[in-house]
């Protein structure tokens, strides 16, 4: 099978099925990275949410077009649905993370629910949790919604379905299907329909009764297995982060209104560093953020002034009454960190490891509280290594098996401002504390 037969077939659902997944995974470790499509996604995406163990060519159907749907890929989904037609259940639709994905939405970790609702006529799954505000969706098609008007919403509850549930590994009487760990207590909808969630989004899946008409029962096998070795493989250029940072992307990740934006002539005009008015007037910085006992908060649009000519961005609030302000150099557009009683070395810096020699602003100023300490290469990456902590929250508390989250978070750290976050760093410390909240505690905050 030559490179150009193998990618045919991965885009082939047709196909897909019935070939050796042991030989494809082998095929697809030896080829290029950059070298496939939407198939080489949805396959690999299968096998890292199902893992590897050998099943029908029908639930790996299944798995396919759970796949397909998590990624986006409806017409993948739909070509799926077509070509193995007894699949024995299918993905209506899910606002879900996929594996090695990091957004900063859906993210379910912590106390979720997921609650079915009637209003106006039509149901509505309420979704809701520690890091997702109420969100709202058309159950049947998965639309997002805006929240009906109070006291219009009524419960809406289904009974138990005749029969077994899908999915359920303590009933022997349910279908041996693979499912992973974490889909437990469905809430049914009737239909055959379930909402599954976990920690990573909701699903809304339904069962084909004919399919499973002869399927073998003893339960379901809840997989909490690592998926292929590399995880899965998303086109180039797909899922990247560093392009340059937008209103969109900014809204997306922190929160439509929480993102503070300056008109260019309303900017003081002392700020000359050319990149840092266009961040501020066209993609903004938030307002508000917020991961653990750190918070950080902007008062209003315009940076305003501060010590040595510098500009005050905000104010970070680093639990235990520990404050620091954030500045900014407006020539070059480094950004420094003020915590009241720090000396000239900046925070956590011994004698012999001076926070001297580096570009950042309002270095070494002697004054005992008052020192300003390099904290960022400039707003910019300041603003990315807030939205990498929001992005990879999800991750770094419920990573899927074998998916390193505290890891990759790290190292995409790293890769925004690899001078700010190096041993001996005098903003190290702080940054350390900052990522902390995803890295050490919980999503409680312990």
């Amino acid at each position: 099978m030559t490179e150009a037969d193998l990618l045919a077939l991965l885009d082939d659902p047709a196909r897909l099925p019935h070939h050796d997944r042991d030989v494809l995974r082998a095929r697809l470790a030896a080829l290029p990275d950059g070298d496939g499509g939407v198939g080489r996604e949805v396959f690999t995406q299968a096998e890292a949410v199902f893992g590897t163990d050998p099943v029908t060519p029908a639930e790996f159907g299944s798995w396919l077009h759970f796949a397909a749907t998590v990624l986006g890929h409806e017409e993948y989904a739909e070509r799926v649905a077509v070509a193995v037609p007894a699949l024995p259940w299918r993905t209506v639709w899910a606002w879900w993370r996929p594996v090695g994905v990091h957004e900063t939405e859906p993210n379910l970790s912590g106390d979720r629910s997921a609650e079915v609702y009637e209003a106006d006529g039509r149901r509505l799954l309420r979704v809701e949790a520690p890091w997702c505000e109420e969100t709202w969706f058309d159950l049947a098609t998965g639309r997002r919604v805006a929240a009906p008007e109070k006291d219009t919403a009524e419960p809406s509850e289904e009974g138990e379905p005749d029969g077994p549930w899908l999915f359920d590994p303590d009933d022997e009487n349910s279908w041996a299907l693979r499912a992973p760990y974490a889909w437990e207590e469905p809430v049914p909808l009737g239909g055959g329909r379930f909402v599954f969630q976990d920690a990573r989004g909701v699903a809304v899946v339904e069962q084909d009764d004919k399919a499973l008409a002869d399927w073998p029962r003893g339960g379901a096998d809840p997989v909490h297995r690592a998926g292929p070795e590399g995880g899965p493989w998303f086109r180039p250029g797909t899922r990247e982060t560093d392009g340059p940072l937008t209103a969109a992307r900014l809204d997306r990740a922190f929160g439509a209104g929480r993102v503070v934006r300056t008109a260019a002539a309303d900017l003081p005009a002392a700020l000359t560093h050319a990149p840092t008015r266009t961040l501020l007037a066209e993609a903004g910085i938030p307002r508000f953020w917020t991961a653990g006992v750190t918070s950080f908060a902007r008062d209003g649009a315009l940076p305003v002034s501060g010590p040595e000519d510098l500009l005050t961005v905000g104010t970070f609030d680093l639990g235990y009454r520990d404050r620091a302000e954030v500045l900014l150099h407006p020539t070059t557009g480094a950004v420094g960190l003020r915590r009241p009683g720090e000396d000239a070395d900046g925070p956590g810096q011994d004698a012999d490891r001076p926070g001297e020699g580096t570009d950042g602003p309002g270095e070494g100023t002697g004054r005992a509280g008052e020192a300003v300490v390099p904290f960022a290469r400039d707003l910019d990456a300041f603003v990315r290594l807030l939205e990498a902590v929001r992005r990879h929250m999800g991750a770094c508390w419920d990573p899927y098996p074998g998916e390193g989250g505290a890891e990759i978070f790290l190292r995409a750290a790293r890769e925004v401002d690899g001078a700010a976050l190096a041993e001996g760093a005098p903003g190290l410390p702080v940054w350390e504390h900052v990522f902390a909240a995803v890295t050490e505690l919980g999503v409680d905050g312990y």
